[in-house]
């Protein structure tokens, strides 16, 4: 079986797993919040290059980075709807475009990662309904197979610019699997960003 991987025009790694404009990309939420879905937005505007990681700890930070993150917090310890993370997303409105998918996800999910964008997706399982960050695609004979997943619950992988797979994408048999785990999922939703300024390509894996 020949394995292809497209990833987004941005996203590199090193030793410390995704990077991205030079700077480390994933961020973990804690063992015992809910924020996986305010990381994946803060995660999303890293990679379109809307914020860099060190506006995240800077004693004035810009207003909108302050309004996001105040959303997010509101909501820190008990998740967030597609509603509410499309509010965190507004403040960048100049820059940042975000859509609900909701007809023809799953091929609109693909289309959205091979133009360069990526997609806030959330699931359930058995144990827990969570929200990861797609960043591209792995074919398998050509043929769409699994979502590359930076998932903020998750360590980062050295050398490997995401943490998990939702594996079998667009069918019954979905499968949220990681380092620590592989087990069956259900999505749920999934949410398209992308900039306004451009509409590019994703790039190959070598």
């Amino acid at each position: 079986m020949g394995w292809r991987f497209v990833l987004h025009s941005q996203l590199s790694f090193n030793r410390s797993g995704a990077v991205a404009h030079q700077n480390k990309l994933l961020l973990r939420q804690g063992d015992n919040d809910m924020a996986c879905g305010h990381h994946c937005v803060l995660m999303a505007l890293m990679l379109l290059g809307v914020i860099s990681r060190d506006a995240l700890y800077e004693d004035a930070p810009d207003e909108r980075l302050l309004e996001t993150c105040a959303i997010g917090q509101a909501r820190y310890f008990s998740g967030c709807s597609t509603t509410q993370l499309k509010e965190q997303l507004a403040p960048f409105s100049d820059q940042v475009r975000c859509r609900h998918l909701q007809q023809d996800v799953a091929t609109r999910t693909i289309e959205a990662l091979e133009s360069d964008q990526v997609c806030l997706v959330r699931f359930s399982s058995d144990s827990y309904t969570h929200w990861v960050l797609a960043v591209g695609l792995m074919y398998a004979d050509d043929k769409p197979h699994s979502l590359l997943l930076l998932d903020p619950l998750m360590d980062s992988v050295p050398l490997t610019p995401w943490n998990a797979l939702l594996e079998h994408w667009g069918t019954k048999k979905l499968r949220n699997t990681n380092a620590r785990w592989s087990e069956k999922a259900t999505l749920e939703k999934v949410v398209q960003v992308g900039l306004r300024s451009r509409r590019g390509t994703a790039i190959q894996l070598p």
